[in-house]
């Protein structure tokens, strides 16, 4: 019986070029990276849980609570990105243009500090009534050129006289 012999081949190995794939997947990464946008975050609502001891049911806001006073500073920039004019009023006042400061941060900063001396005297008399007031908030509103030195100068000024809850925002309410 003769036994035929195989002829062996060598191992042709395939020729899978790797670099076009390689640039393709990196074509795709890019292009998913790019064009994804994530939705905003579903239920997210600004509430304050109660205290773990007290547990139970979610209570009812106290609408007869004295509410916290709002004031506003506006403040407009000239080219330059200088303020050009500071004006101060309360939120919901009936004079919607408010007292005008000038362009001076120290009249600015003696405002400031009366106002707050003035609603801290409030507050601390009604604490000893036992009514609790929540401090002043104070929004500035600020001009689009104004530089940052003087939005920081603001700032501060606010948080010198004791304000803990400042928020800067652009006078343009389209831009909030």
């Amino acid at each position: 019986m003769s036994r035929r012999q195989r002829v062996s081949n060598d191992f042709v190995e395939p020729d899978l070029p790797i670099t076009p794939m390689l640039d393709m997947s990196f074509q795709l990464l890019s292009f998913f990276i790019m064009t994804f946008h994530p939705t905003p975050t579903e239920g997210q609502i600004a509430m304050t849980l109660p205290p773990a001891e007290q547990g139970g049911g979610a209570s009812n806001p106290d609408i007869t609570a004295e509410q916290p006073k709002k004031f506003v500073v506006r403040v407009a920039s000239d080219d330059k990105g200088q303020i050009a004019a500071i004006t101060f009023r309360e939120e919901g006042s009936p004079d919607d243009g408010g007292e005008n400061l000038g362009a001076d941060l120290g009249v600015y900063m003696k405002k400031v500090k009366g106002v707050y001396e003035t609603e801290k005297k409030r507050i601390d008399a009604a604490q000893g009534k036992g009514t609790k007031i929540p401090p002043p908030k104070l929004t500035l509103e600020i001009g689009d050129k104004l530089l940052q030195q003087y939005v920081i100068g603001l700032f501060d000024a606010a948080v010198q006289a004791g304000y803990t809850d400042v928020a800067p925002v652009p006078i343009d309410k389209g831009k909030r």
